[in-house]
């Protein structure tokens, strides 16, 4: 019994996630489609806990889209945060580890640090995040927090004038 109950489980997350990612991926923001000026594809490689990409570089407020890319067997999610604050965002990434509902919560904590996230991607998905980049210019973590993976799993944004 508590076998079909696990998979009732994971099938509800799944379908659940899937509308997720369906609401969010479309690139609208409103009722109007907001054009990205650059286009940033970034690939999660495959048994290595790393993105292909360690740092980026962007114009101070311009609009970019970051394509992310899951190839990997294991579940990650991609965040970008502001500047010094990786350790913060990836301490209340572990709180969340801990949570009975943080894998609801995509493993994304609600602190006002965390600028911009996708939700979980499950192996082969891929995730459009229309980001309108900060105006202040600097290093921008970005960061996997799928438990455990935060400590390795992150890169610099850095946003230049």
């Amino acid at each position: 019994m508590n076998r079909v109950c696990l998979y009732v489980a994971m099938f509800t997350v799944s379908i659940s996630l899937i509308a997720f990612n369906m609401s969010f991926a479309s690139g609208i923001s409103g009722d109007r489609v907001v054009a990205a000026e650059e286009v940033i594809t970034i690939k999660v490689v495959v048994g290595e806990m790393r993105f292909d990409k360690a740092k980026f570089s962007v114009k101070a407020s311009t609009t970019v889209k970051v394509v992310v890319e899951n190839p990997d067997f294991m579940q990650h999610n991609f965040l970008i945060a502001k500047p010094g604050t990786l350790e913060k965002v990836g301490s209340a990434a572990d709180v969340l580890a801990g949570m009975a509902n943080g894998a609801e919560l995509q493993y994304v904590p609600k602190i006002p640090e965390v600028l911009y996230s996708t939700p979980l991607l499950n192996q082969g998905d891929k995730f459009e995040l229309t980001v309108k980049v900060p105006a202040i210019p600097g290093d921008y973590p970005f960061v996997c927090t799928f438990p455990g993976h935060w400590r390795i799993m992150h890169g610099i944004m850095t946003v230049t004038k």
